[in-house]
């Protein structure tokens, strides 16, 4: 009876913890996220300009080559004149997904190239121990095919956030105290 109560106390105590962990994570959000971009709009940003650099940093962001992201934003936001801030909070908010589809990518690359990733690591092991150059030739055909995918699909999903997100910033523009951004 008592390790049962006590396995119930341990269950509620993860459940509060999962509970703080959930508000904290949305006051984060709510105040960080938020007053990031209600700053920028304060500064005269116009929305359709933040939810476009937003949208490019959401791109960016899962941009299938590993520490490049940040490079890549910048130059993305000095060519097509956008938005820094917007572009490298959107950047870091994506690393997670960067993250979880960089595997898929490859493989799908790799398939589309004709280089096929070895699915575990005992596998690229083998084919590591087989040759380093052949491996190293394989893994760039399916980043090649991983970034032409990525482009493939994630233009039209950029293109789809920045309209998704132009109407939201221009109800957070409508607010009092913020200044109406000169046309660009």
């Amino acid at each position: 009876s008592s390790q049962r109560s006590a396995g119930k106390q341990r269950r509620l105590q993860r459940s509060a913890d999962s509970a703080k962990l959930c508000r904290d994570m949305r006051q984060f959000f709510r105040t960080r996220i938020r007053n990031a971009l209600l700053q920028q709009l304060q500064a005269g940003i116009t929305p359709h300009r933040l939810a476009t650099s937003f949208a490019v940093g959401a791109l960016v962001g899962t941009f299938p080559v590993l520490a490049s992201t940040t490079l890549l934003s910048l130059a993305c936001g000095f060519v097509f004149r956008l938005n820094h801030v917007a572009v490298q909070v959107a950047k870091e908010l994506t690393y997670p997904l960067q993250l979880l589809l960089l595997i898929p990518l490859l493989t799908a690359g790799g398939k589309l190239l004709g280089a096929p990733v070895p699915a575990s690591l005992a596998a690229l092991q083998v084919q590591f121990n087989g040759g380093a150059w052949a491996t190293l030739q394989i893994f760039a055909r399916a980043t090649g095919g991983a970034i032409v995918l990525w482009l493939l699909a994630g233009i039209p999903l950029m293109l789809l956030l920045a309209m998704a997100l132009r109407p939201v910033l221009a109800r957070f523009s409508a607010q009092p105290g913020i200044a109406p951004a000169v046309p660009e």
